[in-house]
């Protein structure tokens, strides 16, 4: 539809006594559309003409359709005589089918129904009941999510669309058809009329920046004309701020000499779909009748909805309901449409009831023991440590024990059929975190009083046993989600701005059948659109947070399965990886939802971070940001980094915690670009020297001539170990790579010039060029089907193939291969199921000789094992992946040790001259020959100590680790040697620090600046790993008394100690 000529267009205009609309609209420029007249008596012309409404009929209908509708003079500017026609016949036909049909009230059925949509505009009217109860869905508007849903939720800059929203006591006195209704059934008087409209935006500007500000550049063409200077303001002062912050803007205010509020909300489009229809949801929760509401895009993607809402009851107060309102539109920002909606709409569970049960729900799916005592009983007999097969035989069990039992569907149906139960379990939990001060006299206090609370543990007991006595499924569901209200230490549940639910929970719920080696703490997040963990097993821990993608809604149920115990098992290895850092080891893990959300991975991103800075901060801003109840009660710090899909994401949270107030922005993240004092892990290769390192010293104690290396690599050029794998693998011959595009294979031999180019451009092997492959070579990418390749195998899945190529080497490559680096790729990519896939079933022995575990977790430590016993020679994750997390711990000590201005000055690059400091780059030179040290010194302990003892270097890379965790954790606590010999202590510290570092900043400072807890795991992790690669595994007192006895003189001898 082309824009019609609009002079001073209004959302203001006078009409007749029978106006289904009040006639005031602040904030809008109040003069009419001009050719409404003319294109009255067009419509009244093709009424007539068309003869479907008799003739003594049309000019009532057409007047009541222009005057008793409220409807804004914005439509009739847009719509054509002919499409207004067409909506007077559709709704004429709607009147005489509610005279028809007798309508009942009581029904689900509205008396007037009706829409008509085309490309650039749509139009709906309904009808509703305004005074039925909040315990029916009579009055909820229909349409809504329908708008939300096509309209509203996908918009952006090519198709965005605005909306109108008007409702009004429907007119029906002067209706002939509706007045014959109303003689029927006179309750026909509390039916409301609601009209939408929906209209595609037109902006001026192409190529806007989402920081854009200006609302003439942002702005629709119809908005900009019709809006108020006012309004105008507002929405400017609301977009820079939405732009500020991350979640919802919200703002209220009451309307001058009326007895309504206006209720303007802004936020970023895509974060949180179904938002309009849930406030609306929200509003008639608490017997609000919304009157008006408009929806506004902006070309920047910021969406402002502003509602004009009144008292359904004129009995009830406005001010309480407002006020909930506004408490809640956080909360339901963070779950516009929980598990449990319906039974919100219907007025059977308050909003925090209903988005606590969907919490809830996450917490019991995850984390109840589906297992029971048979397993453990059966785990008892067949030990997994001392046989593989048995270790096999029980994973297989777990696995299936955890995905065909207590479904989250499941989970989802008791809480729906138990909710009695389940909002006592809430009105436990409100008890403790729920600050009573400000909100005594709300009306969700005065609801959540009303509910009997379940008291002591015995007392929940006698409960089930009373209402489940029939059913012990639906009492160990209950159990758990009782678990979860008694594991939480803090949460931002009742903070007033939040994005998503976050909890701190104490892991000792978690069983040590299932996780033997208990975590220091855990995050558990909630979002509209995704969940995610983070657990550290030190007070002072770092480690990256990845995002788990689901190509389709199979791979989402897979990884739901797995999320946590995928977060568990690489926070536990990033444990053991760090043993020569003073971080323990830390994970956190983001799954998207399937559907829309895969789209979204930065804000669901940005979700996670804010949700956890929530609760590492206590701050008190009135109307931002409120206090809660702190179990814990002790000052927490996270140590964040990039992980699989959160690489470009590190700058933002940086920033955003700078800008949240956080004392400690500079050191949260790591692997931040250089302008704000990062050290890139791909620009400098980190994780891959430490990686390279132990390839080398392959090379170098088996005398290997890596131009004779025919090397085979998971994670391809586009990535950051995979990229510097290939820019830094000397002479080796690659010849296969799998990556996320697909296959490329070459047993002659991949073009080294094309694979270096690729990487350079991190591009994936879909871009390599064709003519560089022999002609055994070839590319199988994700996408293809029934492809023949040069040996003759058809491929009928690129998808298939690619997931399963790394277990087919000796059957693609006749010639063999004699190095296998992952360095990308799922965990578990290889287990026991598999891995026989890589063992010769002639010789019984590995087809790849050498494996080095660059991708984390990518093969079990069983099947390891059963590789090692092959004669491979392997080394595992936690010894060779550390290069990343050493650079990282160096980047936080320098943040922590420079104040702001020295940390301008020395770590992040001149804002003027785009030069990197001279400091920066000197230390990124010694980061990095401390990442090959530390690399080659475990390398050179586990030879020696594989050669002792024979044990397999997969077992002795977890005895190093624990043994560097186990000693250092009792150093760190060690009063004596920290407290009382602070000589001893000072010089083991200036031996421990980088020398540059020292040079320019000074001990003293450093010693002042960086938090007492960080000194001491820095001293015992300096200690412990030194005494572990020098004098082995076993730390009996004497050695190590003697070890510190040479440490003091060989610090004597460096002047470090007198």
């Amino acid at each position: 539809m082309s824009e019609p000529e609009i002079q001073n267009l209004s959302l203001e205009r006078t009409v007749s006594n029978s106006s289904s609309v009040v006639s005031v609209k602040p904030g809008y420029i109040n003069s009419p559309f001009s050719g409404k007249k003319d294109q009255y008596e067009q419509v009244l012309d093709i009424l007539d003409s068309t003869g479907f409404i008799p003739e003594s009929l049309i000019e009532s209908e057409a007047r009541w359709f222009y005057e008793s509708l409220g409807i804004d003079d914005v439509f009739f500017a847009r719509e054509s005589a002919n499409g207004i026609a067409n909506h007077i016949h559709s709704l004429y036909s709607c009147k005489v089918q509610a005279f028809s049909n007798e309508f009942d009230e009581t029904k689900d059925d509205a008396l007037i129904q009706y829409k008509r949509e085309a490309e650039d505009h749509a139009v709906f009217f309904e009808t509703s009941n305004a005074i039925s109860s909040s315990a029916s869905t009579k009055s909820r508007n229909r349409f809504e999510e329908r708008i939300d849903d096509k309209y509203i939720d996908p918009s952006n800059l090519s198709s965005s669309y605005r909306a109108e929203f008007f409702s009004a006591p429907l007119s029906y006195k002067t209706d002939p058809i509706l007045a014959g209704v109303y003689q029927k059934n006179n309750k026909i008087s509390n039916q409301w009329f609601n009209c939408y409209f929906v209209y595609k935006n037109q902006y001026e500007f192409e190529n806007i920046s989402k920081d854009e500000t200006d609302l003439n550049k942002i702005g629709d063409s119809t908005f900009l004309k019709i809006a108020s200077p006012n309004t105008k303001q507002l929405y400017s002062d609301i977009v820079k701020n939405v732009i500020t912050t991350t979640g919802p803007v919200i703002r209220h205010f009451p309307i001058e000499d009326s007895e309504e509020y206006r209720v303007v909300i802004g936020f970023r489009q895509k974060t949180s779909a179904r938002y309009s229809s849930a406030l609306s949801d929200l509003a008639n929760y608490y017997k609000l009748q919304t009157t008006r509401k408009y929806i506004e895009q902006f070309a920047n993607g910021i969406t402002i909805i502003s509602m004009y809402v009144t008292s359904k009851q004129k009995k009830s107060p406005v001010d309480l309901s407002i006020y909930q309102v506004i408490k809640e539109a956080s909360l339901l920002y963070c779950i516009p449409h929980n598990f449990f909606h319906h039974r919100f709409v219907k007025g059977e569970l308050s909003l925090q009831e209903s988005v606590y049960a969907q919490s809830g729900v996450i917490f019991v799916t995850h984390f109840l023991n589906r297992l029971g005592p048979e397993y453990n009983k059966l785990a008892s007999l067949l030990d997994p440590s001392k046989s593989i097969q048995h270790a096999e035989v029980l994973g297989s069990l777990k696995r299936r024990l955890r995905a065909e039992t207590y479904t989250q569907n499941y989970i989802q149906e008791v809480f729906d059929s138990r909710s009695d139960i389940v909002r006592k379990l809430y009105r436990q939990f409100a008890d403790v975190h729920y600050i009573r001060s400000s909100m005594e006299k709300t009306l969700s206090y005065q609801r959540l009083s009303q509910i009997t609370p379940v008291g002591t543990e015995e007392e929940f007991e006698h409960l089930l046993n009373r209402e489940c006595s029939q059913n012990e499924h639906h009492a160990i569901v209950l159990r758990a989600l009782y678990v979860f209200n008694k594991s939480i230490l803090k949460t931002n549940f009742y903070t007033s701005t939040k994005v998503a639910l976050s909890f701190r929970l104490d892991p000792s719920f978690l069983p040590s059948s299932e996780y033997p080696e208990k975590p220091f703490g855990m995050f558990f997040v909630v979002g509209n659109d995704f969940r995610g963990f983070h657990i550290r097993f030190r007070d002072i821990a770092r480690g990256g947070i990845r995002i788990v993608r689901s190509r389709n809604e199979d791979a989402y149920n897979v990884n739901l399965r797995n999320l946590f115990d995928e977060n568990y098992n690489l926070a536990n290895t990033q444990q053991r990886k760090n043993k020569d850092i003073p971080e323990g080891g830390s994970k956190g893990v983001i799954l998207l939802d399937h559907g829309a959300a895969q789209e979204r991975p930065q804000a669901c991103f940005e979700k996670y971070v804010d949700s956890l800075i929530d609760l590492l901060l206590k701050q008190h801003i009135p109307g931002v940001k409120d206090s809660y109840v702190d179990l814990y009660n002790k000052p927490e710090i996270l140590f964040l980094g990039p992980d699989e899909g959160t690489a470009g994401y590190t700058d933002w949270a940086t920033l955003h915690a700078r800008d949240r107030g956080a004392p400690w922005w500079r050191s949260f993240l790591t692997g931040k670009s250089p302008q704000i004092g990062g050290i890139p892990h791909d620009e400098y290769g980190m994780t891959t020297l430490s990686v390279r390192a132990y390839v080398n010293k392959i090379y170098e104690k088996l005398g290997l001539d890596d131009s004779k290396i025919r090397k085979f690599q998971t994670g391809g050029p586009d990535g950051d170990l995979g990229s510097n794998e290939i820019l830094l693998s000397r002479g080796e011959n690659y010849v296969g790579i799998v990556d996320g595009s697909g296959v490329i294979a070459d047993p002659n031999g991949l073009d080294k010039d094309e694979l270096i180019r690729l990487a350079k451009a991190r591009k994936m092997i879909d871009h390599f060029d064709k003519s560089k492959l022999s002609k055994d070579g070839y590319v199988v990418l994700v996408d293809d089907a029934d492809i023949k390749l040069p040996h003759g195998q058809i491929v009928d899945n690129g998808v298939a193939f690619r997931n399963t190529f790394h277990l087919k080497l000796k059957e693609q490559f006749p010639d063999g291969v004699d190095l296998f680096v992952p360095c990308g790729g799922r965990p578990a990519a290889i287990d026991t199921h598999n891995v026989q896939e890589l063992i010769d079933e002639k010789t019984g022995k590995s087809v790849v000789p050498y494996f080095v575990e660059g991708a984390n977790l990518f093969i079990t430590q069983s099947a390891k094992l059963i590789l090692e016993k092959a004669g491979i020679v392997i080394f595992k994750d936690a010894s060779t992946n550390k290069g990343g997390v050493t650079s990282s711990s160096l980047e936080v000590l320098a943040a922590l040790a420079f104040d702001d201005h020295g940390f301008l000055a020395n770590m992040c690059v001149d804002s003027t001259t785009h030069e990197k400091p001279k400091f920066y780059q000197d230390y990124v030179k010694e980061v990095q020959r401390v990442v090959v040290a530390n690399a080659e010194d475990e390398f050179e302990a586990l030879w020696k100590l594989h050669e002792e003892t024979g044990t397999s270097f997969t077992e002795l890379s977890d005895n190093l680790s624990v043994s560097i965790n186990r000693l250092g954790d009792e150093l760190a606590n060690s009063k004596e040697l920290w407290n009382d010999d602070i000589d001893f202590r000072n010089a083991v510290l200036l031996d421990s620090l980088p020398p540059l570092l020292l040079s320019v900043i000074g001990i003293d400072s450093v010693l002042t600046r960086v938090p007492e807890a960080y000194l001491r795991a820095l001293f015992a992790t300096h200690l412990a790993s030194r005494f572990v690669y020098t004098r082995g595994i076993d730390s009996n007192p004497a050695k190590f008394l003697e070890f510190i006895s040479s440490i003091r003189k060989e610090y004597v001898k460096k002047g470090l100690l007198k």
